[in-house]
């Protein structure tokens, strides 16, 4: 036999022999890793981290010493960014005395640019502006008429765990207010509207 046909017999025979050690699993488990495995399957497994909270970016609140000023005090603000803010502040009055009637509705927009914290957290500062419409009976004829106003406002807002909102501050405006009960016909007053903010309300 030559030594290519011996070479390749031996190879033949050998190479079962490999496979099957390659195959052999490893050493077994002792009983006592065994029950260790078991008792770690038991426990419980932590819970996933919670998310992260992001902060608040939106309020509402009521503004009660507003009602001594004739206005309702209710408010929506929404964060632009960290410092900056827009707000809205709806206002609507009715009265009727027999064939007389007023009706009365305006909107109040500001701008608030946060000096400290990020909004609507903070210590703030901007313009505001407002639109008032008028529409009523008066002397039996109808009128109509609009008046605007313009100025700023100041304050602190505080946001509670991330909930709740704190505001006080001041807001002015000097405003044209249209007058729909002079005998003469409508007529266009002018003054300065001081309103103090103590206002509570929710945030998210």
């Amino acid at each position: 036999m030559s030594r290519t046909a011996l070479a390749l017999a031996i190879a033949v025979a050998v190479a079962p022999s490999l496979a099957l050690a390659g195959d052999q699993p490893g050493p077994a488990k002792s009983g006592m890793d065994q029950f260790l495995d078991w008792i770690r399957s038991l426990q419980p497994k932590p819970p996933p981290p919670k998310p992260e909270e992001l902060p608040a970016k939106d309020t509402i609140t009521a503004n009660p010493l507003a009602l001594d000023h004739q206005q309702l005090g209710i408010e929506y603000e929404r964060a632009l960014g960290d410092i900056a803010s827009i707000y809205l502040s709806p206002q609507a009055a009715y009265g009727s005395s027999g064939s007389t009637w007023l009706l009365t509705a305006g909107l109040n927009v500001g701008m608030r640019f946060f000096v400290l914290g990020a909004a609507p957290n903070g210590l703030f500062f901007g313009p505001e502006f407002g639109v008032n419409y008028e529409r009523g009976v008066q002397a039996g004829s109808l009128r109509t008429a609009i008046g605007i106003g313009m100025g700023g406002s100041v304050g602190l807002s505080l946001v509670i765990f991330n909930r709740f909102v704190v505001s006080v501050g001041f807001s002015a405006q000097y405003r044209t207010e249209p007058d729909l009960t002079d005998p003469t016909g409508v007529t266009i007053k002018t003054r300065f509207a001081p309103l103090p903010r103590l206002a509570f309300g929710v945030a998210f």
